[in-house]
C-alpha cells in the first residue's frame, strides 16, 4: 500500500513538473510576474490600437460615401476633388494607352541629333515642371510617408517586445530573465521613441507649412543689422549665427525627451550613473564642439 502511495506521489510530482507554465518556459513565480507585466498593454498601446481602428473606420466610411454619393462627392467635400478627378480619368487613360505607346515608338530618336534635340526638350520641360511643382506639398508628402513607414516598423517591433517566450534559436544562450529585462527596456524605449518621433514630425510639419526657416533667416539678419550694425554683405557671419540659433532651438525642444530618457528610462533599468550637473555639463560641451566644428 505504501509503495502504491509513493508511486502516486512520484507520478503527481512528475506531472506537475511537465505542466507548462502560463507565461514562460521555466518555473519561477517572480519571472512569471515580470512576464505578466510585459504582456500587459498600456495607454500608448491603446492609443495605437485606436488609431488603427480609426483609420480602418475612416477608409470604410469614405468607401461607402464614394459608392453612395458618386459624382456629388466633390461638391460636398471639395478636398476629395483631386482624387475624384484622378479616379475618373483612369478609364480614358487606360483606353488611350496604346496610342501613347505608338506615339513613343514613332517619336523614338533614330540618330544622335534627334536624341540631342529630345534631351534638350525634355530638360526644358522638366525645368518648367519644377518651377510649377508645389514643392512644399511634395516635401510634406515625402516627410509624412517616411514617418508613417518608420512608425509602422516601430509599432511592429513593439508588438514583438510584448511577447514573453524566447525564440528557440536564442533560448540556449539567453536566460529567460535576461530576455524579459531586455524586452521591458525595449518597451520603455519604444514608448519614448514613438512620442518623440510624433512630436518631431509635428515640428517638421509646422516648419514647412509656416515657412519658419526663411522667417528665422530674416530674423537673424534683422537682429544683426539692429544690434551689431552688420548688413547683408556679412552673409557668412549671418549663416553662422543662423546655425547657432537653429541648433539652440533644436536642443531646447529635444531636451525634455533627453532628460526623460536619461533620468527615467535609463535609471529605471540601472544604466544611468549621471547626475544632473554632469548631464548639463556634457550638453554644454557638445554644444560648444558643435558650434566650433560645425
Amino acid at each position: 500500500m505504501s509503495e502504491d502511495t509513493s508511486e502516486q506521489q512520484a507520478s503527481k510530482a512528475e506531472s506537475s513538473q511537465r505542466q507548462p507554465e502560463k507565461y514562460g518556459d521555466d518555473p519561477n513565480s517572480a519571472i512569471d510576474a515580470q512576464a505578466a507585466v510585459i504582456m500587459q498593454k498600456g495607454f500608448l498601446d491603446d492609443v495605437i490600437d485606436g488609431i488603427k481602428l480609426g483609420v480602418i473606420f475612416i477608409a470604410f466610411i469614405t468607401l461607402i460615401l464614394a459608392v453612395v454619393l458618386g459624382g456629388s462627392l466633390p461638391t460636398l467635400f471639395p478636398a476629395t476633388q483631386p482624387v475624384f478627378d484622378f479616379v475618373k480619368s483612369l478609364p480614358a487613360l487606360y483606353a488611350s494607352l496604346p496610342e501613347y505607346v505608338a506615339a513613343v515608338r514613332e517619336g523614338f530618336p533614330r540618330s544622335l541629333e534627334e536624341a540631342g534635340w529630345l534631351a534638350a526638350v525634355a530638360s526644358e520641360w522638366f525645368g518648367e515642371m519644377l518651377h510649377r511643382m508645389p514643392y512644399k506639398g511634395c516635401v510634406l508628402v515625402f516627410s509624412w510617408a517616411t514617418y508613417l513607414w518608420e512608425a509602422k516598423l516601430d509599432i511592429r517591433q513593439r508588438d514583438r517586445l510584448h511577447e514573453v517566450r524566447r525564440p528557440a534559436a536564442i533560448a540556449p544562450f539567453v536566460s529567460r530573465q535576461a530576455y524579459l529585462e531586455a524586452s521591458a527596456y525595449g518597451l520603455d524605449k519604444s514608448s519614448l521613441v514613438l512620442v518623440k518621433n510624433a512630436f518631431m514630425q509635428a515640428q517638421t510639419t509646422a516648419i514647412i507649412v509656416y515657412d519658419m526657416t526663411p522667417w528665422m533667416w530674416t530674423a537673424v539678419g534683422d537682429a544683426m543689422q539692429t544690434y551689431l550694425g552688420l548688413g547683408e554683405e556679412y552673409e557668412i557671419t549671418r549663416s553662422v549665427a543662423y546655425f547657432v540659433v537653429a541648433t539652440l532651438i533644436s536642443t531646447v525642444l529635444a531636451l525634455p525627451f533627453d532628460l526623460y530618457s536619461t533620468f527615467v528610462v535609463e535609471k529605471k533599468h540601472g544604466f544611468n550613473k549621471q547626475t544632473g550637473a554632469l548631464f548639463f555639463s556634457d550638453l554644454a560641451k557638445n554644444l560648444m564642439l558643435t558650434f566650433f566644428l560645425g
